[in-house]
């Protein structure tokens, strides 16, 4: 079921609904893109009508925060499932080792997708890698990195860059592919290397303390997004 949040969409999906829709993109003639939703991206959007046309012509918007969980509440919208970041992470590569898809892992420093890469296919034997790169490239080099993802075809790509850049950028390029599933996952690499910016394997809400140590402005989003919620409510514009 699909919900709407301060203008943004919300799925409200079980996990072996996303599994199954997951599967059904990867499947399909065209290419789709998924988007993890947390406090932090909805009010990035809130100030962007470009994130928010991407975020909306999303094929699945997946609530990973408790915040979303909160706001949707406050709208008296219960909201089955929030995904933890960590477990979902886990889950997907799972879902994607029993099903022998095959991906492209694009996110990371030069060093830290080597050992992502590693961990993959020690840990996700059934995983295809079709294969890597890092996001430390030159723009000039992006037409190589686009031509070498499209020889691998792969059933999903897993860009792993600051957000909304990972969004932004997945939007921008989806048209240069006949098919495929693009997800963002910010710190997909180095999570799956056991590294996140603080140094620590990270869960939600450590990661979400991290974030905000590392850059503190981003509490104001918290304090804006509850305003929003009161002023929405209000004058009852979702």
């Amino acid at each position: 079921m699909r919900f709407k949040l301060l203008g943004i969409n919300v799925d409200s999906l079980s996990e072996d609904e996303i599994h199954e829709r997951t599967a059904k993109l990867s499947n399909e003639r065209r290419t789709s893109q998924i988007a993890l939703l947390d406090t932090y991206l909805l009010m990035k959007a809130q100030f962007s009508k470009e994130l928010k046309n991407i975020i909306n012509s999303c094929d699945m918007v997946i609530p990973i925060s408790d915040g979303i969980k909160f706001g949707l509440k406050f709208f008296k919208v219960k909201l089955d499932t929030v995904y933890n970041y960590f477990s979902f992470i886990i889950r997907l590569l799972t879902y994607l080792t029993e099903y022998n898809k095959n991906i492209y892992l694009l996110g990371g420093t030069e060093r830290s997708i080597v050992r992502a890469e590693k961990n993959i296919r020690g840990s996700f034997p059934g995983i295809r890698l079709m294969g890597r790169f890092h996001v430390k490239y030159r723009k000039e080099f992006e037409r190589d990195l686009i031509t070498a993802i499209q020889k691998t075809s792969p059933a999903m790509t897993i860009v792993s860059m600051p957000r909304p850049k990972q969004e932004k950028w997945i939007y921008r390029v989806r048209k240069e592919f006949k098919e495929g599933v693009f997800i963002g996952i910010e710190n997909f690499v180095d999570i799956i290397g056991d590294i996140d910016p603080s140094g620590k394997k990270t869960g939600t809400g450590s990661r979400r303390r991290a974030i905000i140590i590392k850059n503190p402005l981003r509490i104001f989003y918290y304090i804006l997004y509850f305003v929003l919620l009161v002023v929405y409510k209000i004058f009852k514009l979702d």
